[in-house]
């Protein structure tokens, strides 16, 4: 796989996880019947958008994120009423016969009561609710019919009512099309649904990125060889300065004999060379189906145990690769030295590293200069796409997927924290305000508690002021010094 394709795929990859994310809130919120009106991608002006029932799908200009708007979550949030209540109210339609009266210069009297504008107005609410056009058509035909043409708007809503009980299918789920044309959003406002309800919603979106996590490293380990631990007597890797290149060496070759004598184990070809230091020696490689003697003369280095001169070729040995069985590969995804679960904890000292105020102090000193980037520090997600690049040159498609899958986790860990405005951050307010509500219910008091959004604004601000501060960091250290696997 080539650097630019493990890159794309790496940006690929991380845009699919944010839509899993607010898909994994948007299914939830629908699936308990909130009002979800907006799914989209990115942030900033609507480059794109249709709408399919009642919510508005699109693509915004910028690509840095996703959101799914859930109704009641935010202040301001309009509830809407049955479309009877909302289309046919009496001064909203006194309202449109004034305006056509003044724009056609005619008397008030000779407008409709029912107009033409509020007929189209049904028809148009009918279908943002998630009617379809054709159903939605046979509703207006249908209380026309039974009309005369100078029905007053009470007469409609009547008859409306009516034919939405007779036309409309009952599902009996919460929140269907049948409850949004004659109840409105009744009910369906965030705060309206049970706490364990809104818990779920929360919590769904983190969720998704262990799944992610999870079916990427299952996927890898049943499709991709891994690695063994058996060293090869192959070349895997070539050091700097080598001399076996040199000598014709080629990655992939299979050492099989030295001046005559068989090779089976990478040990052996170590001790031969270290005995052999600016001495020729005739290496026998095994490269494409046949067999390739090479002279070479190992190069004279210090060991720095024991302080003699050996010989050494210059290469790193490859390493014995095999496919897993189903169970190996469950094992490895779960609970193995690269599983999720190792993955989660890991997250955590690595947060504990990065935001400690060791973490946050060595940052600094990276930033001004006075001190040299460390590796093992934080990373922005334009670092990260650089090390999928080169680690996927240097290790193979199964870095690709594990580094997907630890950012997945570390997002889904991130995202978990008790802090305003992560999903974290809305479950503890949520526990708060059931807590207070279980003790006032038993007092006999009202349990309609919630914490004031100025208290979550209050905390919010400064974490998202935070966060950006240390984004901002990393991104600059990953332009100006990036990291590098070599």
């Amino acid at each position: 796989m080539s650097t630019p394709l493990a890159v794309t795929l790496f940006v690929v990859g991380l845009v699919a996880a944010i839509m899993i994310h607010e898909w994994g809130h948007f299914v939830m919120a629908r699936r308990f019947g909130m009002r979800a009106d907006r799914f989209f991608l990115g942030f900033g002006s609507t480059i794109w958008s249709t709408r399919r029932g009642e919510t508005e799908y699109g693509v915004k200009a910028l690509p840095l994120g996703g959101f799914v708007r859930i109704l009641g979550m935010s202040l301001g949030d309009r509830r809407l009423r049955s479309v009877s209540d909302d289309v046919l109210d009496f001064q909203a339609v006194h309202a449109t016969r004034e305006a056509i009266a003044e724009r056609d210069r005619i008397d008030l009297d000779e407008v409709p009561a029912v107009p033409p504008e509020t007929w189209d107005r049904l028809s148009q609410e009918l279908v943002a609710r998630g009617t379809d056009e054709a159903q939605a058509n046979a509703i207006v035909t249908a209380i026309r019919r039974r009309l005369v043409d100078d029905a007053t708007p009470h007469e409609v809503a009547t008859v409306l009512d009516e034919v939405i009980d007779r036309e409309v299918a009952r599902t009996g789920r919460f929140g269907d099309l049948r409850h949004r044309l004659l109840r409105g959003d009744e009910g369906r406002f965030f705060h309206d649904r049970p706490a364990w309800q809104r818990f779920i919603v929360l919590v769904s979106g983190a969720g998704t990125h262990f799944v992610v996590a999870a079916a990427l490293l299952l996927v890898g380990f049943l499709t991709l060889p891994q690695v063994t631990g058996n060293i090869l007597p192959q070349v895997g890797e070539f050091v700097d300065d080598n001399v076996a290149e040199a000598a014709g060496f080629e990655v992939g070759d299979r050492i099989v004999g030295v001046d005559g004598v068989t090779i089976s184990e990478f040990e052996e070809l170590v001790e031969i060379v270290s005995d052999h230091p600016g001495q020729q020696i005739v290496v026998t490689l095994e490269r494409a189906g046949g067999e390739l003697a090479l002279p070479v003369t190992p190069a004279a280095q210090q060991d720095e145990e024991t302080g003699e001169t050996v010989g050494r070729l210059g290469f790193f040995p490859a390493l014995e690769s095999e496919r897993l069985s189903v169970g190996e590969a469950f094992k490895e995804t779960f609970v193995g030295d690269r599983s999720v679960t190792e993955m989660v904890k890991q997250t955590f000292v690595a947060m504990g590293r990065v935001f400690g105020p060791e973490g946050l102090g060595r940052l600094a000193s990276e930033v001004s200069g006075e001190q040299e980037r460390s590796s093992d520090g934080g990373i922005s997600l334009v670092g990260a796409s650089s090390l999928a690049g080169q680690g996927v040159e240097r290790f193979g498609g199964f870095f690709l997927i594990g580094l997907l899958a630890a950012v997945n986790v570390f997002v889904g860990v991130f995202n978990l924290l008790p802090l305003p405005p992560l999903d974290g951050g809305h479950v503890a307010v949520l526990g708060v305000e059931k807590a207070v509500n279980t003790v006032r219910r038993r007092r006999g008091q009202p349990a309609t508690y919630r914490i004031d959004p100025r208290t979550i604004a209050a905390i919010a601000v400064p974490v998202i002021a935070f966060v950006a501060t240390v984004s901002v960091a990393l991104l600059w250290l990953d332009v100006t010094n990036p990291i590098s696997l070599n």
